[in-house]
C-alpha cells in the first residue's frame, strides 16, 4: 500500500485502540505526520504493532496534555499523579483560588487549580467531565517575593478574589511530605508568570469569568481602555511608578548578552505603545530567567510592565526597557472573534492563549479544496516541479531565500513557495517524488490558490519516496510487481539487480572516466542539452564556461551558469520475474546499491576499477521505492529508484 493506505489502516486500527468514535476520530494531519516522523526516526523500518504503540502512546500523551507544547496545558495534576516533573518549557493557564500566610512566617502561598476552558474546547462529555477533575485539583505554590507587594498593597485590593488567572511557565515542584508516604507537592517560587486582564465582550472569554473582567485594573495601573478595536489614554495611572502598556510586535530569537560583567541568557521584544500619540516603539530586553517570559506572548498581544527599568529614551518615538528584579507583567488580548469556519478542516477555534488554535483540524484536504486565508493545511501530494532560486528582498533590504515547488494530488495542481531555509531543503526535490507537507498557509494571487510557509512559522515536510524506515517496515506497505507499475506513482517493490550502467556524458567531472555523471538542469533534475551541439566527446571541467544549454523537459533556453549541476547518473536494471525494468537512481539509492559514495566512486584510480564497482552489485536481492512519472523528454514514462535497503534488512516477524 502507498503511504496514504498506511495512515488510513493506522488510523482505523488506532481508533479501535483508543476507544475513539470512529477512523474520524483521530485527526489524519496528525496521524501522518506522526507515522511519517517515526518512519523518519526508525530508519532500520517499524512493525505494525510498534507503529501502533507508539502513536498510542503519543495519543494517550495528547490526551492528558501531556505534549503539544504549542498549547496550554490547563492543570498540573497528571505530572503530580506520575511524579513527574513538567517540562520547562510547558506554559500553564492557572486559576488562583485562594491565597494564605503559613502562620508565623511571612511566606504567602497560592492554592491553584487549572483555569476554566475557553469556549467549545471540550466537545464531548467525557472530555468535559476529565477536565473539570482537573480544574477541581488544588496544589499550593510559593510565592515569589516580587509578588508580595502586590498582595499587601491597598491599590490591588480585590485582585486576587475575582478568579485571578495567570500564564506560566518554568514550573518547578517540591514534595513536602505529606505522611504515610504520600507525596505533597508544592510548585516552587516562579517569575516567568504573566496575570491574565479579561476584557468585557470577549467571545472567547470562557463563561465563568465573564463576571472578572478588568476594565477597572486597566484603568488604575496603566490608564488606558479598550474601544474601537485597541486601546487608548483615559486617566493617570494610580500608582506612582514606572508603568508600561504595549502591543507585542516581534519577539526575536534568545541569545546572550554581557549583565553584570558576564554573560548571560537574554531576549529582546519589539513593542508599540499604540495609545500615544505619535506611537512609541519599545524594545524590551529579558535576561537571565527572565527569558521565559516570552513564551507567554505572541505577536498582536497586549503586554503590561510594572516597574520595568527604563534605560533610555533614544528619541521621542523610541526607547529601551529592560525587565528587571522587580518588574511585574501582564498579558490581554483584543477581542477575538468568533470561531470562523472554512472550507479546510473543521474550523478555526481560538486557543486560551487567544491565538488561532490551528493545531484542531481533523481531516484531510484536497487541494481542489483549498480556498485563500486558510491555516495549518495538510497535504499528500507528488511534485510536478521545482523552481530554481528566487531570492526576494524585504524593504529592509534583507535578502530571503525562497523556492517554489508545483505539486499534484489528483484532485487540483498547487504552487507552493517555501521561504527560508526549508526553500533549501526543497530545492532538492524531484518531480514525481511523494510528500507530506504539514502546516502551509493559502493566499489567493491573480486568482490562483497560492500555499507557502517557512521553517519559522512551523512548515513541515517529509519526502515520503526517500523513507528509508517504510522499506523495511514489511507490515505497513505492500510490494508491486515491475509489470503492474502504474504510469504515475510511488510503489514499492523486491527485485533483483540485473544491470548497472552509466547514464551520463563525461562532461562533468575530469575523474568521470564511465560517463556517470552528467549535466542536469536544476529545476527539473533533468540532463540538459547543448545550445550548439558541439563534439560530445570533449571533457570539459566547467562546460557552463564555455556553452549555454537547454532543458527540453521545461523548454527553457540558454540556461545561464548556476542553473545546470553536475549530477552523479547511474542506470539500474532491476527484475523482479514479471518484468525488468531499467531505472535512474537517485544519489543516495545508487550510494546504498554500490556500497560506495558518488565521491567514492569517481576518486577509484581506474575505469577498471570503476567498472567493477558497478558490476560488483549485480544479483543483489533489495527492496526499493521507486517511482514513475511523465517524461516530456520521450514519449515512454520516466522511471527512478529513490531509495533502497537490503532484502535481508526487511523484518518479518509481523506478517500482514
Amino acid at each position: 500500500m502507498e503511504f496514504g493506505g498506511a495512515v488510513e489502516a493506522l488510523r482505523r486500527e488506532l481508533a479501535a485502540y483508543v476507544g475513539a468514535d470512529g477512523a474520524d476520530g483521530i485527526p489524519w494531519n496528525w496521524m501522518a505526520v506522526a507515522l511519517a516522523r517515526a518512519l523518519g526516526e526508525h530508519g532500520s523500518g517499524m512493525a505494525r504493532a510498534v507503529a501502533l504503540a507508539e502513536l498510542e502512546t503519543q495519543w494517550h500523551q495528547i490526551a492528558s496534555g501531556q505534549v503539544l507544547q504549542e498549547e496550554t496545558h490547563r492543570t498540573v495534576a497528571p505530572f503530580f499523579s506520575r511524579g513527574a516533573k513538567p517540562p520547562h518549557d510547558a506554559v500553564f493557564g492557572l486559576e488562583i483560588a485562594s491565597m494564605a500566610q503559613i502562620p508565623g512566617t511571612g511566606i504567602w502561598l497560592w492554592r491553584v487549580t487549572g483555569a476554566p476552558d475557553p469556549p467549545g474546547a471540550c466537545e464531548n462529555g467525557a472530555a468535559r467531565s476529565g477536565r473539570r477533575r482537573h480544574a477541581e485539583t488544588h496544589t499550593d505554590a510559593f510565592v515569589h517575593q516580587r509578588y508580595y507587594p502586590m498582595i499587601e498593597a491597598a491599590e490591588f485590593e480585590g485582585f486576587f478574589a475575582r478568579r485571578r488567572t495567570l500564564f506560566a511557565t518554568n514550573l518547578r515542584m517540591a514534595d513536602r511530605g505529606g505522611g504515610c508516604g504520600q507525596p505533597l507537592h508544592t510548585l516552587l517560587p516562579a517569575t516567568a508568570l504573566a496575570f491574565e486582564l479579561r476584557l468585557k465582550g470577549d467571545p472567547g472569554l470562557p463563561l465563568a469569568l465573564h463576571p472578572h473582567t478588568d476594565e477597572q485594573t486597566l484603568r488604575d495601573l496603566f490608564g488606558v481602555r479598550y474601544a474601537g478595536g485597541r486601546f487608548c489614554k483615559c486617566a493617570k495611572p494610580l500608582f506612582n511608578a514606572d508603568q508600561l502598556w504595549c502591543r507585542v510586535e516581534e519577539i526575536f530569537r534568545p541569545g546572550e548578552g554581557m549583565k553584570g560583567g558576564r554573560l548571560v541568557p537574554s531576549q529582546l521584544v519589539r513593542c508599540v505603545v499604540e495609545h500615544e500619540n505619535p506611537a512609541v516603539v519599545v524594545s524590551v530586553t529579558l535576561w537571565g530567567e527572565d527569558v521565559a517570559l516570552a513564551r507567554l506572548w505572541r505577536p498582536d498581544c497586549y503586554v503590561g510592565f510594572l516597574c520595568p527599568a527604563m534605560v533610555s529614551w533614544t528619541s521621542k518615538t523610541e526607547a529601551d526597557v529592560e525587565y528587571g528584579d522587580q518588574t511585574i507583567s501582564f498579558v490581554a488580548y483584543p477581542l477575538r472573534r468568533v470561531a470562523e469556519v472554512c472550507a479546510s478542516q473543521v474550523s478555526i477555534e481560538r486557543n486560551e492563549l487567544g491565538l488561532f488554535d490551528y493545531q484542531r483540524f481533523a481531516h484531510r484536504i484536497r487541494l481542489s479544496q483549498c480556498r485563500a486565508d486558510m491555516v495549518n493545511v495538510t497535504v499528500l501530494a507528488r511534485v510536478v516541479a521545482v523552481s530554481g532560486s528566487l531570492p526576494f528582498a524585504g524593504d529592509d533590504g534583507v535578502v530571503i531565500s525562497r523556492h517554489a515547488v508545483r505539486i499534484d494530488d489528483g484532485s487540483a495542481v498547487r504552487d507552493v513557495t517555501l521561504w527560508g531555509d526549508l526553500s533549501h531543503q526543497a530545492a532538492c526535490l524531484l518531480p514525481g517524488q511523494l510528500v507530506l507537507w504539514h502546516g502551509l498557509d493559502t493566499s489567493e494571487e491573480n486568482g490562483e490558490v497560492i500555499l507557502s510557509g517557512s521553517g519559522d512559522e512551523n512548515l513541515r515536510f517529509f519526502n515520503i519516496s526517500e523513507t528509508a524506515g517504510l522499506l523495511a517496515s514489511s507490515t505497513l506497505r505492500q510490494y508491486t510487481l515491475l509489470a503492474a507499475l502504474p504510469a504515475a506513482a510511488n510503489r514499492y517493490a523486491r527485485v533483483c539487480v540485473v544491470d548497472i550502467a552509466p547514464a551520463g556524458e563525461g562532461l562533468c567531472d575530469a575523474r568521470d572516466r564511465l560517463a556517470a555523471t552528467a549535466l542536469v538542469h536544476c529545476v527539473c533534475r533533468r540532463p540538459v542539452a547543448r545550445s550548439d551541439r558541439p563534439d560530445c566527446s570533449g571533457r570539459l571541467e566547467n562546460p557552463t564556461d564555455f556553452y549555454y544549454f537547454d532543458c527540453p523537459l521545461c523548454g527553457a533556453s540558454n540556461l545561464g551558469r548556476g542553473e545546470a549541476a553536475s549530477a552523479f547518473s547511474v542506470s539500474v536494471t532491476v527484475d523482479d520475474g514479471t518484468a525488468a525494468v531499467a531505472a535512474a537512481a537517485t544519489a543516495s539509492a545508487a550510494m546504498v546499491i554500490l556500497g560506495i559514495s558518488p565521491e567514492q566512486f569517481l576518486a577509484l584510480p581506474s575505469a577498471a576499477e570503476q567498472h567493477r564497482a558497478l558490476v560488483r552489485p549485480l544479483g543483489a536481492e533489495i527492496v526499493v521505492s521507486i517511482t514513475t512519472y511523465g517524461d516530456a523528454l520521450s514519449s515512454e514514462r520516466g522511471v527512478r529508484i529513490e531509495a533502497v535497503c537490503a532484502a535481508s534488512a526487511v523484518g518479518t516477524l509481523w506478517a500482514e
